[in-house]
């Protein structure tokens, strides 16, 4: 598959919640870190480098999630965490990016995917 239509998405969760992307008058309203990948690039080094470039937050790459592909675009999901935790009342890491916690990704990421969220509530419950 083209680099054009890939991403892989970080699945980033500390004890404060999930790492997103805010995306004020947009939608959806945020988006999970990551990005193309470049040639020969293997999904999990994607992730991280997506996610220090997009959030500026270092990440080590887990296990894949699995793969959806909706208009054309197959994207990847990697589950991560944090190189060094996060404290557990740290919101915000700029005004674009920031931990949230589970009910709140149901607000700003209505349509994520099942395996996914799934993924979202074992993963926080488990903190």
């Amino acid at each position: 598959m083209s680099r054009e239509n890939h991403l892989v998405l970080a699945v980033v969760t500390a004890p404060p919640g999930v790492l997103l992307l805010h995306r004020p008058g947009e939608t959806p309203p945020a988006v999970l870190p990551g990005g193309r990948p470049e040639p020969r690039e293997s999904p999990g080094a994607t992730a991280e480098r997506g996610c220090l470039e997009e959030t500026r937050v270092r990440i080590r790459a887990g296990r894949q999630l699995g793969r959806s592909v909706v208009d054309g675009i197959a994207t990847t999901y990697v589950a991560a965490r944090p190189v060094s935790e996060p404290s557990p009342d740290e919101v915000a890491v700029s005004l674009q990016v920031a931990w949230y916690r589970l009910e709140q990704v149901d607000l700003v990421l209505p349509e994520l995917w099942a395996p996914v969220r799934e993924h979202l509530e074992k993963a926080l419950r488990a903190m």
